[in-house]
């Protein structure tokens, strides 16, 4: 099973180099566990954790150093298509979104107008603000810094009035602050990305088995259940709750589980 080792709460680390832990991590040893007793695999098979990195991840699913990818990997066609790997349904859709405080008047992309917006440089967050800012003329003064945690130590610091970025990395941020309640992410997700489970292309019958799992999962509510424990629970090691519901890209996907998603 790769994992990633810092991809909380869907992915990631143990303290002291225990197991995994994770909403994605979960989902998968919910389709071990139906192996299991489905007498396919043999009880109590060992189960190899190996972390994976953003460059590790495709590699080692196409030369199956690693039989599934239980993390964030973005499901799209030019990943199906041209590197050769294989999605279950997503289990979750991330995107950009807007971090203010609690009482910006900030709701919207289009409150943005006049604004100063805080971006990480090297993100493609940029663009989209370029795309939005023309558009809708929005003229915002954009400030640029070098990584999540100096941004909202910018916006906290009223040297802006919201940051943009990726919506989980935002609901983390919320949660690690001192006052997490002074603090909201808003708006629509401007960007989509449905992360999910990845797997090695040239083996069918592999595939059926997780996306039975997880649409039996879907269909009795136990996703929605792991979800809550994972996004809308104290996690460990720390109990830090994210307070992130289900969006509703999330939710409509669920009444049509498909993998066929992210063109």
């Amino acid at each position: 099973m790769g994992f990633r080792p810092d991809a909380e709460p869907i992915s990631y680390q143990a303290p002291n180099g225990g197991a995994p832990l994770g909403f994605a991590v979960e989902l998968c040893r919910a389709v071990l566990r139906d192996l299991e007793q489905s007498k396919l695999i043999a009880p109590g098979t060992p189960i190899k954790y190996v972390p994976l990195s953003n460059a590790e991840r495709f590699k080692a699913i196409t030369e199956r150093t690693v039989d599934m990818e239980c993390a964030d990997t973005t499901n799209n066609r030019e990943r199906r298509d041209k590197i050769g790997v294989a999605f279950t349904i997503p289990h979750y859709f991330a995107g950009v979104r807007l971090l203010v405080p609690k009482q910006s008047n900030i709701a919207r992309i289009e409150d943005l107008r006049g604004k100063t917006v805080l971006i990480t440089k090297g993100t493609t967050t940029n663009k989209l603000l370029e795309e939005r800012d023309r558009s809708l003329q929005l003229n915002t003064k954009v400030l640029e810094c070098s990584a999540p945690s100096e941004c909202f130590k910018d916006l906290a610091a009223g040297k802006a009035q919201v940051y943009m970025m990726d919506d989980i990395q935002l609901f983390a941020l919320r949660a690690q602050s001192p006052s997490p309640a002074d603090w909201e992410v808003v708006g629509k997700l401007l960007s989509v990305e449905p992360l999910a489970i990845m797997l090695p292309k040239g083996d069918p019958v592999w595939k059926q088995h997780f996306d039975r799992v997880l649409k039996q999962m879907i269909h009795d509510r136990s996703f929605h259940a792991a979800y809550s424990r994972w996004f809308e629970s104290p996690i460990p090691p720390r109990q830090q709750n994210y307070n992130m519901p289900m969006n509703y890209l999330l939710k409509d996907s669920l009444k049509y589980p498909s993998d066929q998603i992210g063109d």
